[in-house]
């Protein structure tokens, strides 16, 4: 059986002492800092290759922001607060799962944009059907242009989503399978129906505007496809094969017609090609290779590696702007990547100002690309730190700066606080932990303990090769020690934790890497002097994500709950998974279960931490993704997550009591064999929903309660649920 159906089928049997679980809830109070000020939206999760779309979430008239991070599929909704942007996870939900890319546009006329995203070599549409609340329903999961044939897209473009001939339904743009000409896919809806309201394109033009595009080089006036003769095949305006672009209608100049920004996978720069045509017939005459430098006195668009450009209104002063970003998941900026340009002109005729390199990003913990975050308390005053390694900062035609942050708690035991006062603590971007080429190590991720006795903790850091690397603890500075510590390699990004595994005593080492598997290193030493001679591989049984990709990339965090080793692995996709049975079954199967843990996400190649850093006696966690951000979760044991129990003890009867989803946006069920009487009540104990259940599953409608934290009770049984 396949560990996704294992998951999906197995449940936690509780007797008559039941293990409570935790539940984990999302929370931005936790204040942090950098230089004194804080972070507006902390833990927005960071941004690598963001795609810019406006809409409106919490459905006030006024235009928000979605952000999809091309970089682990992540979407980000933003709301809009008198021109500050918040950071506001629980409008994720109603967004279907899509990949690749995402935009949001108004297909059918209706005044709220809906999305169009990548689908099998083409694209689908999501109509946005909001009302009550923010919701999307899918139109058509494949367009086709001149049926049967697709609209083709390729998932590494970015295509160009615009009235092309400016009768009123949304045209697409888009290079084609070859590449090198831009294909035309007009809409009929107007033409056949005299509405927006319906999908049917047209292959119009294979050749739209008359250009050949290279490697970030142009032919114009190609009429027919047909381009002039070149002289020289080893020119720069040779026809080379196309490989990646992105796409922007405008019309710049206001002359009725669109004109059309590209970017090139391979270059750094914008190029403005100016329509000298009309809106029926595009002819591009002129290229500008700085844009949008010449066009409005201010810099050009500098983004290392395959720029992309998006034209919406973030400064809220009805007009436009330019928002450019990098479309590459890899080789290109990670911290530095949301060029703001306001327009101080029109949005037909706009004057671009540039303002910042990081719009949004400056507001969030970005610590470029991936982030490993591990609680430890670095000065010795009884408050948990915080230490979040990463894969590193981009640098421009070198390898990536990797390094880990510092934030010290500055507040108390019961009120915690931090501030980011160390992007590169302990310099380590200088240590030349990769003894074989002699340079820094990449993808540092952390982990502390006191390996030698001395009543100081250690620090041993994985890096991308799949090495481990020692440093001693001396008054508080860590010195390294053993580069490639006892010569142990688990192939490539080694992800270690530091716990007394096999509780004899001694601190072993597990460690999570690329294939998704783990690693178990037993402590065969002493307390003094550890010795680590020992690799068990498929540690458990367990490879994450083996239903959906090879490359598993396993974080392993185990946790005692109680006198019980509770397991839980982050994982490629951001699922984070657990497993029990592992006290006296070393090497044996592991059991994984399904929890409500195995909700939270916050974007791919996640890692995490828990620890108690409000003095509640319940841990909180940290959890990092491949964008570089972090998120913050606060936790609440005061009642079972029946999320996760799904099968309780009463009176020798099995009884059966899962919710889902929850938190919920408009509506949950309760799936249980036992019938009864349901109720609702707020923190304050009065009864605001009240029903008889008399099936197996029993479902009730959310949209219509506050958001806030509620109690349910079915008979004699009870859960938190949250709504949003």
């Amino acid at each position: 059986m396949t560990l996704k159906n294992i998951l999906l089928l197995f449940f936690v049997f509780c007797f008559t002492s039941s293990f409570s679980q935790m539940i984990l809830n999302r929370d931005t109070s936790l204040i942090i800092s950098e230089n004194g000020i804080a972070f507006s939206s902390a833990f927005s999760g960071g941004i690598n290759a963001g795609q810019f779309s406006e809409i409106d979430l919490n459905l006030d008239g006024t235009m928000d922001i979605v952000v999809f991070d091309k970089s682990g599929n992540k979407i980000s909704p933003f709301v809009n607060d008198n021109g500050n942007y918040i950071y506001s996870p629980k409008y994720r939900s109603a967004f279907p799962k899509v990949h690749d890319w995402m935009l949001l546009a108004d297909y059918n006329c209706d005044g709220k944009n809906d999305i169009y995203t990548y689908s099998s070599a083409g694209m689908a549409i999501y109509e946005n059907t909001s009302s009550n609340n923010l919701s999307f329903s899918l139109v058509t999961s494949l367009v086709l242009s001149n049926a049967p044939n697709n609209l083709y897209i390729s998932p590494v473009d970015i295509p160009a989503i615009a009235d092309i001939d400016y009768d009123g339904d949304l045209d697409v743009l888009s290079f084609g399978v070859l590449g090198g000409t831009v294909s035309y896919h007009k809409n009929m809806a107007i033409e056949l129906t005299g509405s927006c309201d319906t999908v049917v394109f047209e292959f119009s033009e294979s050749c739209w505007g008359l250009f050949y595009e290279g490697l970030n080089s142009y032919i114009l006036n190609c009429p027919n496809c047909i381009c002039p003769q070149i002289v020289n095949p080893t020119t720069i305006k040779s026809k080379q094969k196309h490989a990646g672009s992105t796409l922007l209608a405008v019309d710049i100049d206001n002359d009725n017609d669109m004109d059309l920004v590209l970017g090139d996978v391979s270059y750094n720069n914008l190029n403005l090609l100016i329509n000298g045509g009309d809106n029926q017939n595009a002819l591009m005459v002129s290229v500008d290779s700085v844009f949008p430098q010449n066009h409005s006195n201010t810099i050009a668009a500098d983004m290392h590696v395959y720029p992309a450009s998006y034209y919406l209104d973030v400064t809220n002063d009805g007009v436009k702007d330019l928002i450019v970003t990098t479309n590459s998941q890899n080789n290109s900026e990670n911290f530095e990547s949301c060029w703001l340009y306001e327009n101080g002109g029109q949005t037909n005729n706009p004057d671009f100002n540039f303002v910042q390199t990081n719009f949004l990003q400056s507001d969030m913990i970005d610590l470029g690309k991936s982030s490993f975050p591990t609680f430890y308390d670095y000065n010795n005053d009884s408050l948990l730190d915080l230490v979040v390694g990463n894969y590193g900062y981009h640098v421009a035609n070198n390898n990536p700066t990797s390094s880990l942050a510092l934030f010290k708690n500055t507040g108390t035991k019961n009120i915690p606080k931090y501030e980011l006062i160390d992007r590169d603590w302990q310099d380590i971007s200088n240590v030349n932990l990769n003894t074989n080429l002699n340079i820094p190590a990449l993808n540092i991720s952390p982990t502390f303990g006191d390996l030698n006795a001395d009543g100081h903790k250690e620090m041993l850091l994985g890096d991308a090769d799949g090495k481990l690397h020692y440093f001693n603890n001396i008054a508080g500075n860590f010195t390294i020690a053993a580069p490639n510590y006892f010569n142990i390699d688990v192939g490539y990004f080694s992800q270690p934790q530091l716990i007394d595994v096999n509780r004899d005593g001694l601190l072993d080492i597990i460690i999570g890497e690329q294939d998704g598997s783990l690693n178990y290193c037993p402590n065969s030493g002493t307390a003094t002097n550890p010795e680590f001679d020992t690799i068990i591989i498929n540690w458990g049984g367990i490879d994450v994500d083996t239903n959906y990709i090879s490359a598993g990339y396993s974080s392993p965090k185990l946790i005692d709950s109680n006198g019980v080793y509770q397991l839980f692995v982050g994982s490629f996709t951001g699922t984070i998974y657990q497993f029990t049975n592992i006290d006296g079954n070393l090497n044996g199967q592991f059991n994984p279960i399904y929890s409500s843990v195995a909700s939270l996400w916050d974007g791919g190649k996640c890692s995490f931490d828990f620890a108690d850093i409000n003095n509640d006696n319940h841990p909180e966690m940290i959890l990092g993704n491949i964008s570089g951000g972090i998120a913050y979760f606060s936790s609440d044991s005061l009642l079972n997550d029946t999320t996760t129990i799904p099968v309780n003890i009463l009176n020798n009867k099995q009884i059966k009591f899962s919710i889902y989803p929850n938190p919920s946006t408009s509506k949950l069920t309760i799936e249980s064999n036992e019938i009864g009487t349901i109720k609702i009540k707020n923190l304050l104990g009065k009864t605001i929903y009240k029903s008889r259940k008399n099936n197996y599953l029993h479902e009730i409608n959310t949209s219509h309660f506050l958001n806030g934290i509620y109690i349910l009770q079915l008979n004699s049984m009870s859960s938190k649920i949250v709504i949003q």
